[in-house]
């Protein structure tokens, strides 16, 4: 978790979250969005208007829209939308369970999307100062839950915020992005913010809570216990210690990791461990598409249980490679910087060990060796056929 709240700790931005009144105020945001979506991450959505460059879509008529500006320009932005349970998009209605949730609070719940940040402040504490201030105006606005879908490199730093995983995997079909993992903040939920370092529990002093929520929460949504954020107090939903996460790990697998993921071969337990402190554990049901051809991911995916169907472009003639325990999918985005190339399905109920491209990223700088031997592994991948022969190299 100090991965993510290191960017608590960086030195504070002399800059302010402001939400968009004008019009030219919103082009400048869904300009910026294209920019980041489009251009900088090759994104394909339906929604991206190419001759205006600039993304937009319908949820953006009725949305409050934060950003952070700096030197003339959208630096930062997310996107709230008050639900209005009655009309409300059957996606969101199916991928939160809406209908729960509005038996007690019909008229305080939110949904975030569009969470964008400039790349030269992704280390910085830009995201934690707008998503606190989001929390700020939700609080004003009398909100109690406001719900997410994160894509799988991304919910560590969600739940460091206070959202929890609590519901099967969704995929929207309008996001070229794969599965998704449905989260919600309970807003008033102060000890559970607490309890996982939330900045917003401090935030969260400056108003009289109710723990009903947390607990309804608690009592309506019985996660599986992978599903425990790694700083929670309690001892029910406390996460492992690393000793015994490592010893479950070599359990599952079979052996040590660095013998038994494939990726991971040749590499000393050490160097493992490192890559692996920060590895999401994440289940998926059997039948799910996991990744689609296109999409982007950010991760690589490593089955620790179960198995799973890669089917590749022009092989429909050819049996799926079938992956099974210690082995991987998604190398692609970290090999070549592009999105899937083919299509990954669960045949069962499947554990995976989810880790950011990002900190794969960060051995280049520390561990050359580690990372050179680490992409001669990825290379033995299926996906390494159909990329470019730029990549092949060390």
């Amino acid at each position: 978790m100090e991965f993510y709240t290191a960017m608590v700790a960086q030195i504070q931005l002399p800059l302010e979250v402001k939400i968009a009144t004008t019009a030219a105020e919103r082009e400048a945001i869904f300009r910026f969005r294209y920019h980041v979506y489009v251009e900088e991450m090759n994104k394909r959505l339906p929604h991206a208007d190419h001759r205006r460059q600039w993304l937009r879509d319908q949820h953006d008529e009725s949305a409050v829209l934060f950003y952070i500006g700096e030197q003339g320009e959208v630096a930062a932005t997310l996107r709230r939308n008050i639900v209005d349970t009655d009309n409300c998009p059957p996606a969101w209605r199916e991928a939160f369970a809406l209908d729960r949730f509005a038996k007690i609070a019909r008229d305080s719940l939110s949904v975030s999307s569009r969470f964008v940040i400039a790349h030269r402040f992704r280390n910085s504490s830009m995201a934690v100062r707008l998503a606190v201030a989001a929390y700020r105006h939700g609080r004003e606005e009398g909100l109690r839950f406001d719900f997410l879908l994160s894509r799988f490199h991304l919910i560590e730093m969600y739940e460091h915020l206070g959202y929890r995983r609590y519901l099967n995997n969704y995929r929207d079909v309008n996001e070229a992005v794969g599965l998704m993992a449905p989260m919600v903040c309970v807003g008033e939920d102060v000890e559970y913010l607490r309890s996982v370092g939330s900045p917003f529990a401090r935030e969260a002093n400056r108003w009289v809570t109710n723990a009903a929520d947390g607990l309804w929460f608690s009592e309506q949504f019985l996660p599986p216990a992978e599903f425990a954020p790694v700083r929670s107090l309690p001892p029910e939903r406390r996460s492992l210690p690393p000793e015994r996460r490592w010893s479950n790990l070599c359990q599952t697998l079979g052996g040590p990791p660095e013998r038994t993921i494939r990726m991971l071969q040749g590499l000393t337990e050490a160097d493992a461990r490192a890559l692996l402190k920060h590895a999401i554990l994440h289940r998926v049901r059997a039948g799910k598409i996991i990744v689609q051809q296109g999409d982007l991911l950010g991760a690589l995916f490593i089955v620790l249980s179960g198995a799973v169907a890669l089917y590749y472009p022009g092989s429909s003639d050819r049996p799926p490679n079938i992956l099974s325990s210690g082995e991987c999918f998604g190398a692609e985005g970290f090999l070549a910087s592009c999105c899937a190339v083919g299509q990954a399905v669960a045949l069962s109920e499947v554990q995976l060990l989810v880790l950011p491209e990002q900190v794969v990223a960060q051995c280049q700088t520390r561990h050359s060796q580690t990372l050179c031997q680490l992409r001669a592994n990825l290379l033995q991948e299926p996906c390494s056929r159909f990329l470019p022969t730029a990549t092949l190299h060390c």
